[in-house]
C-alpha cells in the first residue's frame, strides 16, 4: 500500500474528526439523531420486505394500533390546560334563554334626609363610599334647640348620590342616596309565547360574557297593559362585586329535564374524518374513540356507544388532542 495515501488519509480523518468536535452541540446532537433516524428507517425497511416475503401484515397492523394514541406527561395536560372528567350519567335539559336587566330591591334603597331642620355642621361622607349600618354620615345643628344631633345611615352600601354640603341648611330635602349593591335582582322580560313555559322554582343559568352564576326564578310579576311581557325576578348574590347594576344579562331558564344513562361535556366532542370522537385517558396519555350520539343541549350529549360509566376523557381544550393527532397522522402517512 502506497504509505503517502494512507498518511493522506489518516490527516483527513484527523481533520474531519477535529471538525465534528468544534461544531456546536446542538448540530452534533441533530447529526446524531439523523444518523438514528436513517439506522431506523433502513431497519424498518428491512422489516418490511421480511414482513413481505413472509406473507404477514402484523407489523402493519400494530403501527395502525398506535394511530389513536397521544403520548403526553401529566406536566403538560397541566400546562396546556387540558381537563378531564369522569363518565356518569346525568340530565339533558331543554332550556328557555331569555333576557333583562340587573337591578336593586327597593330594601336596598335608602334616601338619608335630616330629622329636624338646621345648619349641617358636618359631612363625612361622599359618592362612592361605603358605609355600614348604624354608621354617623352627618350632623346638624338644629334651628329649634340649637343642639347637635348626628345622622346615621340606616342600611349598609354605597353611597350613589350626595345633594348637600357641610354649611348648608337641611330642611325636608334628601341629603344622601345609600345604595346595597349585594343583594341585586334579575328582572327577565317573559313574552306571551312564553309564559307557559315558566314558572317560579325553575332554574336559571345567568350569564354576562364570561362570568356566570346558578339562581332561580322567586317571582312573577304582571307589568303594565302597554308592555307584551311579565317579569321573572331572579335573585342574584353579588357579595363579591362581581355584578353591575344596570347591566343587561341572559338568563338561560330550565324548562325540561329528561335522565340519561350517560353524559358528557359538550366541550369533550370532535370531529375527525366526518365521525364524532372523544379522546379516552390512558396510562400515558389518550387514545381516540368514536361515539354515538342522542339528545343534546348547551351543556351535555347523551352517549349511545362508544363510552362507559367511570371512565376519564378530556373535556376542556381537547381540540389540541385532535389537533396533535392530526399532525402526527400527517407525519406519519409523509
Amino acid at each position: 500500500m502506497n504509505t503517502h495515501f494512507l498518511a493522506k488519509n489518516i490527516k483527513n480523518g484527523l481533520l474531519i474528526a477535529s471538525l465534528i468536535f468544534t461544531l456546536p452541540l446542538s448540530l452534533a446532537n441533530a447529526a446524531i439523531t439523523d444518523g438514528h433516524k436513517d439506522e431506523h428507517a433502513a431497519k424498518h425497511k428491512d422489516e418490511h420486505s421480511d414482513e413481505h416475503s413472509d406473507g404477514h401484515e402484523d407489523g402493519h397492523n400494530d403501527e395502525h394500533g398506535e394511530e389513536g394514541h397521544i403520548e403526553i406527561s401529566q406536566h403538560m395536560i397541566e400546562t396546556v390546560g387540558i381537563t378531564s372528567k369522569n363518565a356518569k350519567a346525568g340530565e339533558i335539559k331543554q332550556r328557555l334563554v331569555l333576557y333583562g336587566n340587573l337591578t336593586t330591591d327597593p330594601s336596598a334603597e335608602s334616601q338619608v334626609s335630616a330629622r329636624f331642620p338646621g345648619l349641617i355642621t358636618k359631612l363625612s361622607v361622599n359618592v362612592g363610599d361605603v358605609v355600614k349600618k348604624g354608621q354617623v354620615i352627618a350632623e346638624v345643628e338644629s334651628n329649634n334647640s340649637l343642639s347637635r344631633y348626628n345622622i346615621l345611615a340606616p342600611i349598609s352600601g354605597v353611597i350613589s348620590k350626595r345633594y348637600a354640603n357641610q354649611g348648608e341648611v337641611a330642611n325636608k330635602q334628601v341629603l344622601l342616596t345609600i345604595k346595597n349593591y349585594q343583594q341585586l335582582w334579575l328582572e327577565l322580560q317573559v313574552f306571551s309565547t312564553q309564559q307557559s313555559k315558566v314558572t317560579i322554582g325553575q332554574s336559571v343559568t345567568i350569564k354576562l360574557e364570561q362570568q356566570q352564576t346558578e339562581s332561580v326564578i322567586k317571582q312573577l310579576l304582571p307589568t303594565n297593559t302597554d308592555t307584551p311581557y311579565i317579569i321573572a325576578r331572579v335573585p342574584l348574590d353579588n357579595s363579591q362585586g362581581t355584578w353591575t347594576a344596570g347591566s343587561l344579562l341572559s338568563g338561560s331558564v330550565v324548562i325540561n329535564s329528561q335522565a340519561v344513562p350517560l353524559v358528557i361535556d359538550k366541550r369533550a366532542i370532535q370531529v375527525m374524518e366526518g365521525k364524532q370522537v372523544i379522546f379516552i385517558k390512558n396510562e400515558h396519555g389518550f387514545e381516540v374513540r368514536e361515539v354515538n350520539l342522542a339528545l343534546s343541549d348547551g351543556q351535555f350529549s347523551q352517549v349511545i356507544t362508544g363510552l362507559a360509566q367511570g371512565e376519564v376523557y378530556a373535556a376542556q381544550n381537547s381540540y389540541l388532542l385532535k389537533a396533535e393527532l392530526e399532525k402526527s397522522s400527517a407525519a406519519h402517512h409523509h
